[in-house]
């Protein structure tokens, strides 16, 4: 059924797990299927099915799995197994599982992958491809992410900044980096995000605008302060962070300066 220790074989016995889950799920496979042996096994027949069956999940084969929902298919086909073997052995369950047409596989433990880890464990997969550079693919990556789980700001926020790099993306990019800034008011970071968008197309008014508002949530946020001196000049000094950090009026040496 599966193999063991390189990553050929790793490969191979994800695959191989998938496909057995699948055919589980679908009600394609019975308990006599699922262990390899005919109906009309013996009781030593089944034994050597079963601990054969057994040991394609070697501790070492399932510490290697990284994957959440790998590991949540692979527990589900180890106490599938354990309960094939129970029912086949004992002559009387197998006479009643027989009767019922094979048919002895509780929907509850059928439960879907939870939606929340498989939405974690795509972030993570597209925090690798972002990483690498790979930010089309990442951007792909990020949107079934979101698919399954639309409520983490981490997840808009990436996504902006995969599509960012990518020019035909980068309105999309705004779209979901505002996501992520409604999402998360308190956090800078979104801010700082939208006006590198702004900035990268030379849009430096726009791009000001969120500087500022990224100055105001965090106002020694260091990006923000060299791109706001960038555009407005080296003119942009304390005194302009002490007006983002307190409002419209601020307190000059002689009088109060009221923004314009």
């Amino acid at each position: 059924m599966m193999g063991t220790g390189n990553p050929t074989d790793l490969l191979e016995f994800e695959s191989s797990v998938n496909f057995f889950y699948d055919k589980v799920k679908k009600g394609d496979l019975n308990y006599y299927e699922l262990l390899g042996i005919p109906t009309n096994a013996t009781h030593r027949e089944i034994e050597a099915a079963y601990k054969k069956y057994s040991g394609e999940f070697s501790e070492v084969k399932v510490a290697s799995v990284s994957d959440m929902e790998l590991k949540k298919k692979v527990k589900f086909l180890v106490d599938l197994g354990k309960r094939a073997y129970e029912m086949l052995i004992d002559f009387e369950k197998r006479a009643q599982y027989e009767k019922l047409g094979f048919r002895d596989i509780d929907p509850e433990s059928l439960k879907e992958i939870d939606p929340v880890d498989k939405a974690r464990d795509i972030y993570r997969k597209a925090k690798t491809l972002y990483n690498q550079k790979n930010y089309s693919l990442a951007s792909k990556v990020l949107e079934e992410a979101i698919g399954f789980d639309p409520t983490k700001p981490d997840f808009y926020h990436l996504l902006g900044l995969c599509q960012t790099q990518v020019p035909e993306l980068k309105r999309s990019a705004e779209v979901n980096l505002k996501k992520a800034a409604e999402m998360e008011k308190w956090n800078a970071e979104h801010q700082v995000a939208l006006g590198m968008l702004f900035y990268s197309e030379r849009l430096y008014k726009r791009a000001e605008m969120y500087f500022r508002k990224a100055l105001e949530l965090e106002p020694n946020h260091t990006v923000a302060y060299k791109k706001l001196q960038e555009i407005v000049g080296p003119q942009y000094s304390l005194m302009d962070k002490i007006e983002n950090k307190l409002g419209k009026h601020v307190p000059t040496l002689f009088k109060w300066r009221k923004k314009k």
